[in-house]
């Protein structure tokens, strides 16, 4: 009786120990309605560009184990990090990840069809990109390479390159002339005040500037739609535009004669200002770049008639 009660504790055990191990076994969710970092609409041509949104990446699944596709590594939750609805069709999307570690991109389009990278973006950073992006539901998980790692990082969604390729980045371009801007827009008069005029902002974007060969000085990463617009309605003797941020940005201004200026470091320390003479009257599209790809800054943008702002 001894040895048939061991036996039946160690078939007991075996049992136990078989429902906690194939963890593989399980799947991931798609096409399902939770997230554990949320869930976002994005139509084409949306605005910023990236959107980004923190992300934390791992879970218990070995994805691997799952059998979905080449380069499907690292571990996961069941449940997607995050679902992106596209509202219509994309001629170019890419999903990456800059994080602090090892990490993986496992992506479920609307067909159901998997994709997957471990290091394409930069670095560890993984990066899926699609021609032709179809509208649906997209289930996004960011994966730790290495089982019971937690990093901490960003998920970026973009039309555009990334900072894992310039040829990608540089084919894109800026737009000028038009009514679309990330921060606003305002109509300023000779003797405008308050003088300076101040609007917050945030750089960066996926567009490399310096491949573009817009003018001396041009320099980061933009989006293509200006992150301010500038309506001058009389021409002024004198007009400065600066920047004041928590980090290393630039400045690309379009006049309304369509000349390009640009500055990296004149007004202080890393904050860049670009000084027109004479500035016509018109639209001025202005962006404020981040020096390095993938940085988003916060900081103020300037305008003054004063010789010293």
């Amino acid at each position: 009786m001894e040895i048939q009660a061991k036996r039946v504790a160690l078939a007991a055990l075996v049992i136990s120990t078989a429902a906690t191990v194939p963890l593989a076994a399980q799947s991931l969710n798609v096409g399902g309605g939770s997230a554990n970092f949320g869930r976002t609409s994005l139509a084409p041509g949306f605005l910023p560009d990236p959107f980004s949104v923190s992300v934390v990446s791992g879970g218990a699944l070995h994805v691997p184990s799952l059998n979905l596709g080449t380069a499907c590594v690292g571990y996961a939750t069941a449940d997607p990090d995050y679902i992106v609805d596209i509202s219509g069709t994309s001629s170019f999307l890419t999903i990456y990840v800059e994080g602090s570690g090892d990490t993986g991109l496992v992506v479920n389009d609307p067909s159901g069809t998997w994709h997957c990278d471990d290091d394409s973006h930069s670095g560890s950073n993984p990066m899926v990109s699609f021609d032709a992006a179809s509208p649906g539901q997209y289930d996004i998980w960011v994966t730790s390479y290495s089982a019971g790692e937690s990093i901490s990082g960003t998920l970026y969604i973009s039309e555009f390159g990334t900072g894992g390729g310039e040829a990608a980045e540089a084919s894109g371009s800026l737009t000028i002339g038009g009514s679309n801007s990330n921060f606003g827009r305002t109509s300023l008069a000779p003797g405008f005040a308050p003088d300076p005029f101040r609007v917050s902002i945030v750089s960066g974007g996926s567009i490399h500037v310096a491949p573009l060969n817009l003018a001396s000085g041009c320099v980061g990463y933009a989006t293509s739609s200006p992150d301010y617009i500038l309506d001058v309605t009389s021409a002024m003797a004198y007009l400065a535009i600066f920047n004041e941020g928590d980090g290393d940005t630039g400045l690309v201004v379009n006049d309304p004669n369509g000349t390009w200026h640009c500055d990296d470091d004149s007004h202080s320390g890393v904050n860049p200002s670009v000084t027109l003479l004479k500035a016509p009257a018109g639209q001025y599209d202005i962006w404020v770049t981040s020096y390095t790809s993938g940085e988003s800054i916060s900081g103020s943008l300037g305008f003054t008639e004063r010789r010293t702002p």
